[in-house]
């Protein structure tokens, strides 16, 4: 007859086994819905339509103003995406009803603005 330790211990190592059967099968699954929540970020999936409109914005975002200046007249973007290196580049886009206003500022100053009237083109999701 198996003493009370050894069975102790036989509980433990398939508690043990349990456990990590179980993370290998919800842990890849788990990752891989991370790094997708992650690429849909990345992308604008779900971006916000801000209130005004784009000539409004357009109108506050001229060449050479400070990115200070300019998140303190229409705010913080819709998505924004930026590289360091050398320098600082990023790209804000403010989505608004009537239009997209794309930025392009180099460390913290705008440097081109684009305006395209119309809706605006939101990615969505593809995953239910």
């Amino acid at each position: 007859m198996p003493s009370h330790e050894s069975r102790r211990g036989l509980i433990i190592a398939l508690a043990a086994v349990a456990l990590l059967v179980a993370a290998a099968l919800w842990l890849p699954q788990w990752w891989e819905n991370r790094l997708y929540r992650q690429t849909e970020a990345l992308t604008g999936v779900g971006a916000t339509v801000l209130p005004g409109s784009v000539t409004q914005a357009r109108k506050s975002a001229d060449p050479g103003k400070p990115e200070s200046a300019l998140l303190a007249a229409i705010g913080k973007p819709s998505i924004a995406v930026q590289t360091e290196g050398s320098s600082r580049h990023a790209i804000w886009t403010y989505y608004y009803a009537d239009g997209t206003l794309a930025l392009n500022l180099t460390d913290g100053y705008v440097v081109r603005a684009r305006v395209d009237y119309g809706p605006p083109r939101i990615p969505t999701s593809r995953r239910p």
